[in-house]
């Protein structure tokens, strides 16, 4: 059996816990950020959680991204709350992928903050 390595735009279920504070908790949706190559080398993968926001402020900024095309799960990617996980430890599961368009508006808010 192949074990899956992680790919950029892949849309994942990851186990976020433990988590503190104001970091997203629970096992629960997430955008793959980085590329496969990174994933082998590192066995870590970088990803933005995806979140309902029911009562957050954050969603009339324009800062999240609605989830959208995707049957199985909706709700929005949070590209302000980056994470690295070693995603064999966190029972990473894929989803489905995300269109191009929705990726490189994330990628662009992302560019934002490390820019």
């Amino acid at each position: 059996m192949t074990k899956y390595i992680p790919e950029r735009q892949d849309v994942v279920w990851l186990d976020f816990d433990p988590s503190s504070g104001e970091e997203i908790k629970k096992r629960r949706p997430a955008l793959v950020l980085s590329n496969r190559g990174y994933s082998e080398l590192t066995r870590l993968v970088l990803v933005c959680p995806i979140t309902h926001a029911n009562k957050n402020h954050l969603k009339k900024t324009g800062l999240l991204i609605p989830l959208v095309g995707i049957s199985e799960i909706d709700g929005f990617i949070n590209p302000l709350q980056l994470h690295t996980f070693d995603y064999q430890s966190r029972s990473i599961r894929k989803i489905s992928e995300l269109d191009d368009s929705s990726f490189f508006d994330v990628i662009r808010i992302v560019s934002d903050i490390v820019d």
